[in-house]
């Protein structure tokens, strides 16, 4: 039975990162991220592996708040691990990025209760003074490294 419970966990979560790879290559801006060598499946795919809640299972679209909120728990696991390792992929670095413009988007055109509103945007502005933090610390290891 468990074996049954683990299959249909990863089923889900390849729907998922099928789900987040489409929401992600709607938005121009962040197509121009992936002309490098990392692709939007490889990051779909981490995303899902990531920020996968087995009580959530989502119907297309994906709406702003669910794509902000998972990109918000992969970014704090990455952020934490870039604090203390300064190792990130590629992939993971895009994640991060992701989030930034993800972070700058408005809720879209629907009506939604003020409270909802208010929790967006307040994840928004957390979402955005965490990068500045991080940009702040990893602008200061770039300057130690070059002062060695």
């Amino acid at each position: 039975m468990t074996f049954i419970k683990a299959l249909g966990a990863q089923w889900n979560k390849g729907k998922l990162s099928q789900q987040l790879e489409q929401v992600l290559m709607l938005e121009p801006e962040i197509q121009s991220l992936f002309i490098g060598a990392t692709t939007v499946t490889t990051v779909a795919n981490l995303i899902a592996a990531i920020g996968f809640r087995d009580s959530e299972t989502q119907a297309l679209p994906l709406d702003h708040e669910f794509m902000l909120s998972i990109l918000f728990d992969c970014f704090r696991l990455l952020m934490i691990k870039q604090i203390e390792h300064d190792n990130l992929s590629q992939a993971e670095h895009l994640i991060i990025q992701l989030t930034k413009i993800w972070a700058t988007k408005d809720l879209g055109d629907k009506p939604v209760n003020e409270s909802r509103l208010t929790q967006y945007r307040a994840l928004q502005q957390q979402i955005l003074k965490l990068t500045e933090q991080l940009d702040e610390l990893n602008r200061q290891r770039l300057l130690q490294k070059r002062n060695m």
